[in-house]
């Protein structure tokens, strides 16, 4: 890009005029930095290393003292604007795509391989400076999205069947003419995949699903001793869920479920509340038990089977 032309888009002022004409690239962090590039920085220590590592321009919003007369210094009144309009100009010059999802819909947006966004520009910059030509990109905020674009596309109703058989850990279902058999997730969510698969046809884009990727719910079976057990191998499981959204929406959706129980931290507004995660443990009357977790690695540390320590030779 002509710098002048940079200049121009960000509607920067130019502190020092360089000795090159045009900029190879753009970067936030050091170490994305090369020769001829555009770096974006408030540090000063980070603006004379990124000259060093050869970038052609450097563009703040304070007062960076200028050290390289080669150099163009442009000086911006908002970084984070400057980013904004540098982004929308290079995501308009590929074509790149955004959907507008509710939070389920994002839940599932990862599991289909598309680029989700943090709602953060700072976080964000790499991966849309970096985005081939007519990539998708997926969020749930549309202030935020309509920052990168003129347009954005929303999911639509679709019509499917959840066969019989589907559960609180496998999902069939058929939609758009095509039979998915025991998809790992619950059937609470079978809309919102057959919502992805519609798109998909629609814009004649690759199938491609991993539930690995949802990880926005843990399903764990545990056994008589509370410990995790293999899974399928316990009448009784533990749902865990790490928003609050996400709890909502499997409680209201699974509260007809015989044996569904609700538990979460030092709450009145669940069947068992708890102060630690190993007071699950002292939980019985429930089949399935949604809770509400700070994190997974407590639950794990509690409910994994003890290994038992192997003896040594002094003992």
């Amino acid at each position: 890009m002509n710098i002048s032309n940079l200049s121009e888009l960000l509607n920067a002022l130019v502190i020092n005029e360089g000795s090159t004409l045009s900029v190879g690239g753009f970067a936030l962090n050091l170490n994305e930095v090369k020769s001829s590039f555009a770096f974006f920085s408030n540090t000063q220590d980070e603006v004379e290393e990124a000259i060093k590592k050869g970038a052609f321009v450097v563009i703040s919003d304070q007062n960076i003292k200028i050290t390289d007369l080669e150099v163009f210094y442009l000086k911006v009144e908002n970084l984070e604007n400057a980013l904004f309009r540098l982004l929308r100009f290079l995501c308009e010059n590929k074509e790149l795509h955004f959907l507008l999802t509710n939070h389920n819909e994002f839940n599932f947006s990862k599991a289909f391989y598309f680029k989700i966004l943090s709602g953060n520009v700072f976080l964000d910059f790499e991966l849309l400076s970096k985005a081939k030509k007519g990539d998708f990109f997926c969020f749930y905020d549309e202030n935020y999205l309509l920052k990168f674009c003129v347009h954005y596309e929303k999911l639509k109703e679709v019509s499917y069947t959840i066969l019989n058989h589907s559960s609180l850990f496998y999902t069939s279902l058929i939609c758009e003419d095509l039979y998915f058999k025991n998809l790992n997730f619950p059937f609470i969510y079978a809309e919102f995949f057959a919502k992805f698969i519609a798109f998909l046809k629609e814009k004649k884009i690759k199938l491609d699903f991993n539930t690995n990727k949802l990880d926005f719910f843990k399903i764990y079976f545990v056994n008589e001793t509370m410990q995790i057990t293999k899974f399928g191998g316990s009448s009784k499981t533990f749902i865990l869920v790490f928003n609050e959204m996400d709890f909502e929406f499997f409680e209201q959706n699974c509260k007809d479920i015989k044996g569904f129980k609700s538990s979460r931290k030092n709450s009145l507004f669940c069947d068992f509340s708890y102060n630690k995660i190993e007071d699950l443990k002292n939980f019985k009357s429930y089949t399935h038990c949604l809770v509400l977790a700070d994190n997974e690695e407590d639950f794990l540390n509690s409910f994994n089977p003890k290994k038992e320590k192997e003896p040594s030779l002094f003992d």
